[in-house]
Formats: structure tokens, C-alpha cells, sequence
């Protein structure tokens, strides 16, 4: 039985979406709520696309949040919202790595308003997301679908790291990726060089029952 999400429910877990900074399509904020239903109830909710498009447009009504004048499809917090909230310069979030949740495009979003709240140039930004993006496309691919912990964190040297945390499938991962193989691996190996290019260092260990990544990757933003 799907889990019964109120309308005063979906509306704050929407708000709560926006506040964090995602930005997207109504597709990709539909996808998001069954995420973060199915993450915290372990169910799927009983929303319809049609409830979240009606949520989105009485927040647009309200100021709350925009869409983009290039594509008006991409909602976005507005500049004044009065659901923007205070931001550091550590972020901590659990995502779910299945793909039909859209993870890439969650945390692409996130990661971009993180940096620009921070004070980070555009070009630096779009560095960081697109080599961020080949990292939770790889943990979703690999992963098990479960739990992805994602850490963003600018220390007083001005230095970016994320790390990420997730449960991988059972397969030959570390041996793979220690031959170079360009087999089951090809997309792996192609995001790990992508994000090598991109940021100053990348570490990704796999722990010795094979069955945890965790992947650290540092970037100076000076």
C-alpha cells in the first residue's frame, strides 16, 4: 500500500527540496519525492505528477520560487525566497543511487547552489558538477541503489572536497580498475579520469569485503 503523502506534505517536502537548492523539471522534483519518501518510509508515496505541477505553480504564484526565462520547464528557488535558508561550508545529505531517481541531476543542483551560496565563480562550478556528476553516476551504476552519503565541505584554506559513501554490487571492482580494464568498467574508468582531470586528487577505495566505495576528491579554489 503507497505511503499517503497530504497535500500540506508534499507542499514542505517540496519547500524543503527547493531550500537545498535543487533546481529542475517537474519530472525530476516528482522523482524527487518519491526518493526522499522511499528513503525515509521505506514506501513509495501515493502523489501524482499532476499534485507536484500544482504544487509548483502555487509556489511560483507565491514568489517562493522561479523558473528559468531560458526554460521556463526548470524551477528554481527565487532570489528573495523566504524559504532560503542559512548555508555553511559543509553540506551532509543522503541521497538513494537508483537512476530512475534522477541522483546526478539532484546532486549536480545542489552541489552548484552550494558553490555560488560559497561565493565560487561560474567556471569553477561548472567544473566541479560536471566531475561530481561522473562521481554519482558511477556510484549509481555500481551501487546497490541503496543509501549514498555525499559530504561538500570548503575548509579555511579554500580547499573543496566531497566524499561520498555507498554499497557496490558484487563484482571484480578494485582488480578492474587496477588492470585498466575497458570492459564492464568502461564507464567507470572513463568518469575516473574525467574526475582526475577535474579535480587536484581523487581517492576511491574499496573496503576489503568489496562491498562499501568510498570516494574522496579535492579541489583549491584559489
Amino acid at each position: 500500500m503507497p505511503f499517503p503523502l497530504s497535500r500540506t506534505e508534499l507542499e514542505k517536502e517540496i519547500k524543503t527540496l527547493f531550500s537545498n537548492g535543487l533546481s529542475g523539471n517537474v519530472n525530476d522534483f516528482y522523482s524527487w519525492v518519491f526518493m526522499e519518501t522511499q528513503r525515509k518510509f521505506k514506501d513509495v508515496p501515493d502523489t501524482t505528477l499532476e499534485a507536484v505541477i500544482s504544487v509548483l505553480d502555487e509556489f511560483v504564484k507565491d514568489s517562493l520560487i522561479t523558473t528559468n526565462p531560458i526554460d521556463p520547464r526548470e524551477y528554481y528557488i527565487a532570489e528573495e525566497s523566504p524559504i532560503i535558508r542559512k548555508m555553511g561550508a559543509t553540506e551532509t545529505f543522503v541521497i538513494l543511487g537508483a537512476l530512475h531517481y534522477n541522483p546526478m541531476q539532484y546532486v549536480r543542483a545542489r552541489l552548484a547552489y552550494f558553490l555560488k551560496r560559497n561565493g565560487i565563480g561560474e567556471e569553477l562550478r561548472m567544473d566541479l558538477c560536471i566531475a561530481t556528476v561522473e562521481a554519482v553516476e558511477n556510484a549509481a551504476k555500481y551501487g546497490d541503489g541503496g543509501g549514498v552519503e555525499v559530504t561538500f565541505q570548503i575548509d579555511k584554506h579554500k580547499v573543496f572536497t566531497i566524499e561520498m559513501i555507498n554499497t557496490v554490487k558484487d563484482f571484480n571492482l578494485e582488480d578492474d580498475i587496477q588492470r585498466g580494464k575497458f570492459s564492464s568498467t568502461a564507464t567507470l574508468m572513463r568518469g575516473m579520469m574525467v574526475m582526475q582531470k577535474l579535480f587536484d586528487s581523487v581517492d576511491l577505495e574499496i573496503t576489503d569485503n568489496r562491498k562499501q566505495a568510498i570516494l574522496k576528491a579535492t579541489r583549491k579554489l584559489t
